[in-house]
């Protein structure tokens, strides 16, 4: 049976039906929070030569849509989508519009697992399509999006576990024409203060869990995320020292362990 680290549930088993939740592994809290890491940009010798092993996750499509809430809508299941006010279209239209604004976006990332333990890290967001997230030592994780696949990759036991990006709600961020109204059914839009609170689901049918997300709303900028995966857990991701930094290369986003000739789905 595959492990999985507690720390990369935001990427993997938040976002797709991976496995069972008992196949989870938390991964140990370090008795001080660690610091956030520096970009290096080097990377490990790629493929087989260098001893990784990868794993393949088919779509979503491919599997058995569950009955589970927190999945996405399946064919012949109730809707979800709320009836929004003017008002309320106007927000997720402005906030599609500033997701459509970034071309690159960094910062920090402090993330909360299910099992309440928390990691930290840095993140990296070019659009359509790339994401890098290093995770703070003692960490050994690193998670990258290259357009096509979503990458977790551990470190420490050499392993790459892949999925397609188009089967995580993270596609709806990260197209090239972001349209929350079109390819969403919006759950659930709260405004406390300055805070708006949007809930979603990807209308694809490869898409399956929740995504939610806190933003600003005098100037749009997204602050936090939760995302609650086929069981009902939920993942929190807190954002901080946003910056819209500078382009960088694609290789930036590549998974550092993988050479796409020698790939096995299993």
């Amino acid at each position: 049976m595959k492990i999985f680290r507690a720390a990369p549930y935001l990427l993997a088993l938040a976002l797709m039906t991976a496995g069972p939740a008992s196949s989870q592994q938390a991964m140990p809290t370090a008795a001080e929070p660690p610091a956030v890491p520096a970009a290096t940009g080097t990377t490990p010798p790629s493929g087989a030569a260098s001893g990784w092993s990868v794993n393949v996750s088919p779509s979503t499509s491919e599997q058995t849509p569950g009955s589970d809430p927190a999945a996405g809508p399946q064919q012949g299941q109730e809707r979800l989508q709320i009836n929004l006010t003017p008002e309320q279209i106007d927000l997720v239209n402005r906030l599609s519009a500033y997701f459509n604004s970034l071309q690159h976006l960094e910062g920090q990332f402090i993330q909360i697992n299910p099992n309440s333990e928390t990691t930290r890290g840095r993140f990296y967001v070019q659009r359509p399509g790339l994401l890098r997230f290093d995770y703070a030592a003692p960490s050994k994780l690193r998670v990258v999006a290259d357009g096509r696949y979503l990458s977790i990759e551990d470190h420490d036991l050499r392993t790459v576990d892949q999925y397609p990006l188009e089967a995580t709600p993270f596609r709806l961020l990260l197209s090239e024409d972001v349209d929350l109204l079109r390819d969403a059914e919006i759950v659930d839009l709260s405004v406390n203060g300055n805070i708006a609170s949007l809930t979603l689901v990807d209308r694809s049918e490869n898409a399956r869990g929740r995504l939610q997300l806190f933003f600003t709303t005098d100037e749009i900028e997204l602050k936090e995320w939760v995302i609650t995966d086929p069981q009902g857990l939920d993942t929190r991701i807190q954002l901080s020292h946003l910056v819209q930094g500078n382009e960088k290369s694609r290789d930036f986003f590549k998974s550092s362990a993988l050479d796409f000739q020698s790939f096995s789905q299993q």
